[in-house]
């Protein structure tokens, strides 16, 4: 499910595939498809490699070997999660944390 939660923030999709200022069309999907996307590993992939503007095919396949770096970054540069509060997933997920945090928080 993280990789879904990766397909909110085209900004930070274009700093993680080191081309911020593409104007390539990344069609990102809506927030509220996340939960249902068939592979969002593949769909992120697909995006990163899409918003390099790659004309060469020597220069992808050099790009396709640090993917899982790329991704990282994309998690990296997201600033804001703001619309992932209305998939029950991110909101399990806010609450185990916060649980967590708490927990760490007491003495």
């Amino acid at each position: 499910m993280t990789e879904a939660w990766l397909l909110t923030d085209e900004v930070a999709i274009r700093r993680a595939a080191g081309n911020p200022n593409g104007s390539v069309e990344l069609d990102l999907p809506r927030p509220n498809k996340l939960e249902s996307l068939p592979d969002p590993k593949a769909i992120l992939r697909s995006l990163l490699i899409r918003a390099t503007e790659f004309s060469s095919p020597r220069r992808k396949r050099s790009f396709e070997r640090d993917i899982a770096e790329r991704a990282r970054l994309v998690a990296e540069y997201t600033d804001d999660f703001s619309a992932l509060r209305a998939l029950q997933a991110f909101q399990a997920f806010e609450a185990e944390l916060r649980g967590v945090l708490s927990t760490m928080a007491s003495p």
